[in-house]
Formats: structure tokens, C-alpha cells, sequence
């Protein structure tokens, strides 16, 4: 089972734990994490997935730059723009306009996973118009690499506070991932019914959930 950006105690409730105790319960866990922003980084994973059958984890180097205490043998420690290994998967880092890199993904089974982390189109209207013309360059040249690749799970931001939705629609209009999966609604789903019409895909390409649990099964042409 692969596991993302897991936050700190602070950002979640007991609700969202538990689901990810049970989800993990027994299970052998890869879990990644994109950077230390801790509302992406618990610093006490190894405690949350005590319950697992086994965890590895890849961290991006700014997670044990900031917390060297949480490095160890079982931490696969990666730099942005590189590619690795881990028990026959394959993973390929993307340098992020926030902190840390972004991951694609490749499984034995043939299945490649995007998974953004804090790399999105990150153009605040408030910012100066030289800034948001370098994150929407940044943004469309990792669209561009990451499109050469066929994706078949994407997780990309889906910001409401930004007209772009930080970059989302562009990235399902020009990766065609399968499966497009919202992040970085800081809990606050509701707004997410629907938005799959705004992205310009079908429901049943688009993962909306509600509550921390939620799961829906989605079948993969490989």
C-alpha cells in the first residue's frame, strides 16, 4: 500500500487517524512524503503506522534536513530531479515551486502515479506580475515532463483561493491522467462535489470524497 504527505498531529482530528490506523492496519506501507511542511510531514509516522506489517519510507532531503532525528534505515532520503529504486518501483522526482519534489511513480504492475505535493500553479492574484508569470512557466514545464510519461493516478492541488485552482484543470487537460484525485483542501471538501465538470472530466475519473475514510474503487485500463 502506498501512503502520501501524512500530516502532523495538529492537522488532522482523531477521525482522520483512526481511518488511516485501519487503512494501514496489517498492511506492507511505502509512504512518501513530498516535504516537511508538516501539514505534508507527520514527524511521528513510524508511531501512526505502528500497526503495519512493514514501512518504508521515501522522504524528500528537506525532511531530514529540518528533522535529522527521523532519518534512519528504514528512509530512502531523495533530491529533486533524480531517479531511484525501492523493492521493484520505480520513482522519478520533479523539483517543486514550494519545498521538496513532487513524485512519479512507476509500480511493477504498470501503473504510474503522479503525486504532486506542493508543486502547482501557484500564481496569487496579489503578487507581482513577473512572479506569477515564473510560477505558471515553472508549472507548465513540469506539465511538460510529467506529461511524457502516461499517468494513470494523479494527485495535484485543487486550491479554491487561486482562479486557476493552482494549476489543476491544466494539468488534466494536458496529462489525461485516468484518475484525478484533489488534494490540498484543507479538510474543507464540500466544495469539491461537482468539480470534475470544472476540470473538465467525468465523475468516474475524478476521486470526490467527503470525510477522511472515504473510498471508491476505480477500474485502470493497463
Amino acid at each position: 500500500m502506498l501512503v502520501f504527505d501524512v500530516p502532523a498531529e495538529r492537522f488532522r482530528m482523531r477521525s482522520h487517524l483512526d481511518a488511516l490506523e485501519k487503512a494501514v492496519m496489517g498492511e506492507n506501507i511505502k509512504a512518501f512524503i513530498s516535504h516537511s511542511h508538516t501539514d505534508h510531514f507527520d514527524p511521528d509516522l513510524r508511531k501512526t503506522c505502528t500497526g503495519a506489517a512493514s514501512l518504508n519510507i521515501v522522504a524528500s532531503d528537506d525532511v531530514v534536513d529540518m528533522y535529522p532525528a527521523f532519518d534512519g534505515d528504514d528512509v530512502l532520503v531523495v533530491e529533486p530531479d533524480e531517479q531511484y529504486s525501492l523493492s521493484g518501483i520505480k520513482v522519478e522526482t520533479l523539483m517543486s515551486n514550494d519545498l521538496g519534489v513532487a513524485f512519479i511513480i512507476s509500480l511493477p504492475e504498470g501503473i504510474n502515479i503522479y503525486f504532486g505535493g506542493d508543486l502547482a500553479k501557484w500564481d496569487w492574484e496579489e503578487a507581482p506580475d513577473a512572479q506569477r508569470a515564473f510560477a505558471a512557466d515553472f508549472f507548465n514545464g513540469a506539465l511538460r515532463r510529467i506529461s511524457q510519461h502516461r499517468i494513470h493516478i494523479a494527485f495535484s492541488n485543487l486550491d479554491k483561493r487561486l482562479k486557476s485552482l493552482a494549476g489543476g484543470p491544466e494539468l488534466v487537460s494536458k496529462v489525461r491522467p485516468d484518475i484525478f484525485v484533489p488534494t490540498h483542501a484543507f479538510g474543507r471538501t464540500q466544495w469539491l462535489q461537482g468539480i470534475n465538470e470544472r476540470l473538465g472530466i467525468a465523475e468516474d475519473r475524478c476521486f470526490i470524497y467527503r470525510k477522511a475514510g472515504d473510498s471508491r474503487v476505480f477500474y485502470l485500463d493497463i
